[in-house]
C-alpha cells in the first residue's frame, strides 16, 4: 500500500525526557496503591494546571507543580536521529504529523522541537486522546489522506500501534527500551 504520509507520537518516539520524567500532574491525583490516576481530563481539557488545581481544591501544590513543569519542559530534547529521519521524509516527499496525548502546557515545547510539520494533533486541543478513533480520524483529515495512505509510529502499543490499525491506518510500534530507533521503524520507507 502507498503510504503518502507519517503520524508520529510525540513522547518516546520523537521526544525524550533528557532525564527523569517528573510527570507533576500526578500531584493532583489519588495515586495510592490500587487506585487507577483519573489522567484523561488533563489529557484531553484545553486548560492549564492552575485550572485542575483550582477544581481539585489543590492549589496548594501550584507552587511544586508549575516548577516541576518548567524543569520537565526544560529538558525535553530530539532523540538523536529524528533531525535526520525527518528530512529523509520530506526528501522522499512524505507529509509528518505528530499525533499525541498530551497535557495543555506540553503543546507549545512540542511545536518548538519540531518546527513546520504539516499537522500537530494534540488531545488536550481535540478533546479525545488515543486510542479514541477521533483523534485518528482527525490526523488522516489534518494530512488530507485516507487512513490506508498514513503510517502511524509511536511507543505504545494500545495507543500507536492497535489503536491505528483499528482504524485502518497501517502501524509501526516503537520499542525504544529494545535498543530500535526511527530508522528501524521505518525500515523501508527511508
Amino acid at each position: 500500500m502507498t503510504i503518502r504520509a507519517i503520524a508520529f507520537d510525540a513522547f518516546g518516539t520523537l521526544i525524550g525526557y533528557g532525564g527523569r520524567r517528573i510527570n507533576p500532574y500526578l500531584r493532583l491525583v489519588d495515586t495510592a496503591p490500587g487506585k487507577k490516576a483519573a489522567r484523561l481530563p488533563f489529557l484531553t481539557r484545553n486548560v492549564p494546571v492552575d485550572v485542575f488545581a483550582d477544581e481539585l481544591g489543590r492549589t496548594h501544590l501550584l507552587p511544586v507543580i508549575q516548577r516541576e513543569l518548567a524543569q520537565e519542559v526544560a529538558g525535553l530534547r530530539l532523540f538523536d536521529e529524528v533531525g535526520v529521519t525527518l528530512r529523509k521524509l520530506r526528501a522522499a516527499g512524505m507529509q509528518i504529523a505528530v499525533c499525541s496525548n498530551l497535557a495543555y502546557e506540553y503543546g507549545t515545547a512540542v511545536r518548538r522541537l519540531l518546527p513546520d510539520l504539516d499537522a500537530y494533533l494534540f488531545s488536550y486541543e481535540l478533546g479525545a486522546a488515543k486510542p479514541d478513533p477521533t483523534i485518528y480520524a482527525a490526523t488522516c483529515t489534518a494530512l488530507g489522506c485516507r487512513p490506508r495512505e498514513v503510517l502511524f509510529i509511536g511507543d505504545s502499543r494500545r495507543c500507536d500501534f492497535e489503536g491505528p490499525r483499528a482504524f485502518g491506518m497501517q502501524a509501526g510500534w516503537l520499542d525504544r527500551r529494545s535498543g530500535l530507533t526511527l530508522l528501524d521503524a521505518l525500515q523501508g520507507v527511508v
